[in-house]
């Protein structure tokens, strides 16, 4: 049975759609294109597992204009799972040769690094070294490793503040495996898993910063047959339940909006702690008119800032827009690549860590 068999009713539900949730996808809502639409989509891939459409480049890049949100599930009476459904599809533009030059760059950069963005990992995270004692161990992810260490140093201050420290992980030096399950490379990404799962053994619990790691390690690796003894959690699940030993400090002065990270939210149902944590830090918060389920997208999943870039710069500026269209209302989120794409869409944007440092050392 091929990635795709296991997703047939889903191609099909969708092909036969009225095209229902056609408003909720964020990349057709940018490229205003029908082709990219959740039911151009997932049709070409009805079609291609079918036998009745080639796999040429233009459906090969149509199969990759998904950044996996979810928000298309918030709106479908039969909760489809279309991101999985997509990235099984991409598994064939492997073989075939036909994946967009930003995913086949990906690939060949995992291959040889293992991780997506070339340096060697395992130096990073010797770099963080705890000198005095910690409650969770930490896994970062490769994201805020290589692109936002600073976001690293915020965690483990506000980590400390609350009093609960945390301390990067060796585990850390592996990166979770999303960039294969994203390009549809599935067996190698079975096979990390299964090594990831090996080098985790002996770790009990896991707080991890990046939410697209946590859902990853928590709810994509039992969807490959890979279950952890190791109990993930989120840098927010933890710091929000550790809230009370928080310091007893008036809120910054500061109206912020809130963007709801896709992993975060639809992934793993976080929607209340980081709302909690933020209505600690600032004496402001407001919100898109879709929030929670039904929340945009900031374009940074899925690998459509390597296969469209001008299309994930465009996806994250409308959501920016929607969230806080005030210039000098800056766009907060709990996600490391989120905040960069809002910052590559021309928005101010911080990280629910920077924040929260900034507050409880004000």
């Amino acid at each position: 049975m091929s990635a795709m068999d296991r997703h047939e009713q889903a191609y099909t539900y969708c092909a036969y759609c009225p095209k229902l949730c056609r408003f909720a996808c964020p990349v057709s809502e940018a490229t205003h294109t029908e082709a990219h639409s959740t039911w151009g989509k997932m049709t070409a891939a009805h079609l291609v597992a079918e036998g009745k459409r080639d796999l040429d480049e233009s459906t090969a890049k149509a199969l990759h204009a998904c950044t996996g949100c979810g928000r298309c599930k918030s709106f479908c009476k039969h909760e489809n799972l279309v991101g999985p459904a997509l990235f099984a599809a991409r598994e064939e533009t492997v073989k075939s040769g036909n994946q967009p030059k930003g995913a086949a760059s990906t690939l060949a950069t995992f291959t040889q690094a293992q991780n997506p963005f070339g340096p060697e990992l395992a130096a990073l995270v010797a770099s963080w070294r705890s000198e005095t004692p910690v409650r969770y161990p930490l896994f970062p992810g490769c994201s805020s490793l290589v692109k936002a260490p600073q976001v690293i140093e915020d965690t483990i201050a506000v980590s400390r503040a609350f009093g609960a420290p945390m301390g990067v992980s060796r585990v850390s030096s592996r990166c979770c495996g999303y960039p294969l399950y994203a390009a549809g490379s599935h067996d190698a990404f079975r096979d990390h898993a299964r090594a990831n799962a090996e080098a985790l053994d002996s770790v009990p619990e896991l707080a991890v910063l990046d939410p697209g790691c946590a859902h990853t390690l928590k709810v994509v690796y039992p969807m490959f047959g890979v279950h952890l003894k190791t109990r993930i959690r989120t840098v927010v699940e933890v710091l929000e339940e550790n809230l009370s030993h928080a310091p007893a400090k008036p809120p910054l002065a500061q109206t912020v909006g809130y963007h709801d990270a896709c992993k975060l939210g639809r992934g793993l149902g976080q929607y209340d702690q980081p709302r909690k944590l933020l209505a600690r830090a600032v004496s402001g918060v407001q919100e898109a008119a879709s929030i929670r389920s039904e929340g945009g997208c900031s374009g940074g999943g899925g690998l459509l800032p390597r296969t469209m870039p001008e299309v994930a710069v465009e996806v994250a500026r409308r959501q920016a827009v929607e969230v806080a269209p005030q210039p000098d209302v800056a766009v907060v989120t709990a996600c490391p690549t989120s905040k960069r794409m809002f910052e590559r869409s021309g928005k101010t944007s911080y990280d629910l860590m920077t924040l929260l440092r900034r507050w409880v050392e004000s």
